[in-house]
């Protein structure tokens, strides 16, 4: 087991289909034959995990086939961009996603609005390990690709994507 990971952070939850845990955020490894889609690429502090992670499915960063984007937080995009420009791995994403991506626009849960929200159980401890993670981080995908016609893509493990807009979308006064 890696150094980056903890015996229970990656769980193989179908065959060759990988749940991994980040810093307070997850992706999925769909491992066919020596490449994988990655679904989601954690905060940017999570690169050396989903890294680690890869190695642990018996891959690397150049088995990617691609990422695909679920929505364009930094606990979803944090590696993709490292992905891309290190590894030529393209990253995909609903069309809507793409400005957020590329950070035309940043739509997501301010400080303030966490602050606000403190008191709440929970909350503060995870704003602090979300800080630490790069929760704040400034991290634009340079070149997000929408994904084609909808239906399955020509990728491991033959995802069907759909939108999924921010979690926090409309939650935050």
């Amino acid at each position: 087991m890696s150094k980056f990971l903890r015996e229970d952070d990656i769980v193989s939850v179908e065959s060759n289909v990988y749940s991994v845990s980040g810093s307070n955020t997850n992706w999925v490894i769909v491992k066919d034959g020596d490449s994988c889609t990655l679904v989601d690429t954690g905060y940017p502090g999570d690169r050396d995990v989903v890294l680690a992670s890869l190695e642990e499915a018996g891959l690397n960063a150049r088995s990617v086939a691609a990422v695909l984007v679920t929505h364009a937080h930094n606990d979803h995009i944090g590696a993709a961009e490292h992905l891309r420009a290190a590894y030529d791995v393209p990253d995909l994403m609903h069309q809507d996603e793409v400005p957020h991506a590329r950070r035309d626009f940043l739509d997501q849960v301010t400080v303030g609005q966490v602050l606000a929200q403190a008191w709440r159980p929970g909350v503060l401890p995870w704003a602090v390990h979300a800080l630490r993670a790069g929760g704040t981080t400034h991290v634009p995908v340079c070149e997000p690709q929408a994904f084609p016609a909808p239906g399955a893509l020509d990728l491991p493990g033959a995802p069907v994507p759909v939108h999924t807009p921010g979690h926090t979308k409309g939650h935050c006064a």
